[in-house]
Protein backbone atom coordinates (compact mmCIF):
# COMPACT_ATOMS: atom_id res chain seq x y z
CA UNK A 1 0.00 0.00 0.00
CA UNK A 2 1.42 3.62 -1.11
CA UNK A 3 0.69 6.44 1.43
CA UNK A 4 -1.03 9.36 -0.01
CA UNK A 5 0.75 12.11 -0.11
CA UNK A 6 -0.91 15.62 1.25
CA UNK A 7 -2.71 17.82 -1.16
CA UNK A 8 -1.51 21.23 -1.73
CA UNK A 9 -4.05 23.37 -0.06
CA UNK A 10 -2.66 26.51 -0.33
CA UNK A 11 -4.89 27.65 -3.48
CA UNK A 12 -7.84 27.05 -1.80
CA UNK A 13 -6.68 28.87 1.71
CA UNK A 14 -5.68 31.93 -0.68
CA UNK A 15 -9.67 31.58 -1.78
CA UNK A 16 -11.16 30.88 1.43
CA UNK A 17 -9.00 34.78 2.06
CA UNK A 18 -10.04 36.62 -0.58
CA UNK A 19 -13.77 35.02 -0.01
CA UNK A 20 -13.49 36.62 3.63
CA UNK A 21 -11.61 39.77 2.47
CA UNK A 22 -14.05 40.60 -0.16
CA UNK A 23 -17.09 39.78 2.55
CA UNK A 24 -15.77 42.70 4.64
CA UNK A 25 -15.41 44.92 2.26
CA UNK A 26 -19.20 44.35 1.17
CA UNK A 27 -20.35 45.02 4.39
CA UNK A 28 -18.39 48.53 4.62
CA UNK A 29 -19.74 49.36 1.67
CA UNK A 30 -23.32 48.50 2.85
CA UNK A 31 -22.65 50.65 6.38
CA UNK A 32 -21.42 53.26 4.13
CA UNK A 33 -24.17 52.73 1.97
CA UNK A 34 -26.68 53.10 4.72
CA UNK A 35 -25.02 56.09 6.60
CA UNK A 36 -24.93 58.25 4.13
CA UNK A 37 -28.55 57.26 2.87
CA UNK A 38 -29.76 58.29 6.23
CA UNK A 39 -27.45 61.39 6.35
CA UNK A 40 -29.03 62.49 2.88
CA UNK A 41 -32.65 61.66 4.44
CA UNK A 42 -32.03 64.06 7.62
CA UNK A 43 -30.33 66.88 5.27
CA UNK A 44 -33.32 67.03 3.63
CA UNK A 45 -33.39 64.10 0.23
CA UNK A 46 -36.63 62.91 -0.64
CA UNK A 47 -36.84 59.50 1.42
CA UNK A 48 -38.46 57.57 -2.05
CA UNK A 49 -35.61 58.75 -3.89
CA UNK A 50 -32.91 57.84 -1.63
CA UNK A 51 -35.24 54.57 -1.05
CA UNK A 52 -34.95 53.85 -5.02
CA UNK A 53 -30.73 54.63 -5.34
CA UNK A 54 -29.57 52.89 -2.25
CA UNK A 55 -31.55 49.84 -2.15
CA UNK A 56 -33.76 50.23 0.99
CA UNK A 57 -36.97 50.76 1.62
CA UNK A 58 -38.27 53.93 2.76
CA UNK A 59 -39.23 52.36 5.90
CA UNK A 60 -36.17 51.27 6.81
CA UNK A 61 -34.42 54.72 6.04
CA UNK A 62 -36.75 55.94 8.66
CA UNK A 63 -36.46 53.91 11.37
CA UNK A 64 -32.28 54.15 10.66
CA UNK A 65 -33.16 57.74 10.64
CA UNK A 66 -34.39 57.41 14.33
CA UNK A 67 -32.03 55.05 15.61
CA UNK A 68 -29.23 56.67 14.56
CA UNK A 69 -30.49 60.57 15.00
CA UNK A 70 -32.94 59.64 17.27
CA UNK A 71 -35.06 62.07 15.04
CA UNK A 72 -38.38 60.95 13.81
CA UNK A 73 -39.29 62.45 10.38
CA UNK A 74 -42.90 62.60 8.69
CA UNK A 75 -43.27 60.33 6.04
Amino acid sequence: MRASRPLDLSPLELAVHRRRDADAAADAARADVELEAVLAVRAGSDVDAVSGLSGITPHDLLLRLEKLTGEIRPS
